[in-house]
């Protein structure tokens, strides 16, 4: 035995020869970084909330708090009643949030599995073509990330003027940012 000589491999006395997949480094990573924690808590409590929401919601989206002896409650506050209030015309606040919190989370799911399977499919044809294909794929890709995205809001809000759909598109695009930034997470 005291003829062996240590390599430089064997000075790592201590640490360990296991290594890590990929996945779980990932998750170590992720686990250390507050901010991915602390938001995928939050959209676990959001999409616990839509899927009880059959058994916290007392009223329907559009359905009016009645009262038999008073008639519709219109701007109630918040109370046992109705935990946020009610509107103008008398609708149940918190029914109508649950409502909002579920079809926005179903638009930016699918918005992200659209976005990814775009992604996914260009990128896989980019990489199989390779050459010219591949070279413009990258050079739009460089012009989208390098061009600012407020920016290109406001060219397209100034090419088409003050219509009501542009606001509508950079609200989904918005939401479209959200699901990418929380995929990119896991």
């Amino acid at each position: 035995m005291p003829d062996e000589e240590l390599s430089v491999s064997d000075a790592s006395v201590g640490l360990s020869t296991e290594s890590l997949s990929p996945g779980r480094l990932a998750y170590r990573r992720f686990l250390t970084h507050r901010a991915a924690v602390v938001s995928v808590f939050v959209l676990a409590i959001l999409i616990l909330w839509v899927v009880l929401s059959p058994l916290t919601a007392r009223y329907g989206v559009n359905e009016q708090v009645f009262d038999i002896s008073k008639g519709p409650n219109q701007n109630l506050p918040p109370s046992s009643i109705a935990w946020f209030g009610t509107d103008i015309i008398g609708r149940d606040l918190y029914s109508r949030v649950l409502y909002g919190v579920r079809v926005s989370l179903i638009i930016g799911v699918f918005s992200a599995v659209f976005s990814l399977a775009i992604g996914a499919a260009v990128g896989a044809i980019a990489g199989l073509k390779g050459g010219k294909f591949d070279d413009i794929i990258m050079r739009v890709t460089d012009i989208f990330l390098a061009f600012p995205f407020l920016v290109a809001l406001l060219v397209i809000r100034n090419m088409f003027g003050s219509i009501s759909w542009v606001t509508f598109f950079t609200g989904d695009v918005s939401s479209v940012r959200f699901m990418v930034f929380l995929f990119a997470i896991f």
